[in-house]
């Protein structure tokens, strides 16, 4: 049993490097404290884009470490970045027509629309030194969906306005290009 067990591992190991597969950048940026890994939120708040001409239909939010402005030190945060996200994403030369819905069965991750075509789902966190607030923005569930990982200065007041704005900005771009995955 053994020899079978290190040449599947060999075999996989080959496969992912062949692919020019790397290591998740999440993973070294999760904090400690906050949702541990592997023990994810997910945000019961949605945002919708009101465009059929957008390649994208939806938001959703998963917090992967958001320590001290997660939901047990702020209840409203994911409500707050959910109406952040809208709000910014309504300014600028080319707005982007977009609501808040909220859905309780969202925070569930067997009702979570991380996979579903024409959705873009934002994992969120806090860097180790709570100094960075961070965001990857993915079209689907393979490392080669995600398409944006960005973490942005915390200022004093404002760190959520901060990280909406930003993710926005990323969104926008993806928007213009056409590019949802990280190979374009």
């Amino acid at each position: 049993m053994y020899p079978q067990v290190v040449t599947r591992f060999t075999w996989c190991a080959a496969l992912l490097v062949a692919a020019g597969c790397e290591a998740s950048p999440r993973a070294a940026h999760l904090p400690t404290a906050g949702a541990p890994a592997g023990h994810a939120r997910y945000s019961p708040w949605v945002v919708e884009l009101a465009s059929d001409d957008l390649s994208i239909d939806g938001v959703s939010f998963k917090d992967v470490g958001l320590a001290s402005v997660g939901p047990a030190r702020h209840p409203g945060v994911y409500q707050e970045i959910a109406s952040g996200l809208a709000s910014a994403l309504g300014e600028g030369a080319a707005p982007l027509q977009s609501s808040v819905r909220y859905s309780e069965a969202m925070s569930d991750p067997a009702n979570h629309l991380s996979c579903m075509p024409r959705h873009v789902y934002v994992d969120l966190w806090e860097s180790g030194d709570r100094q960075r607030i961070g965001y990857s923005l993915w079209s689907g569930c393979g490392e080669a969906d995600r398409f944006a990982w960005r973490e942005v200065e915390r200022p004093t007041e404002g760190a959520i306005a901060a990280l909406t704005r930003s993710i926005a900005g990323s969104l926008r771009e993806a928007v213009r290009t056409g590019c949802f995955t990280r190979a374009c």
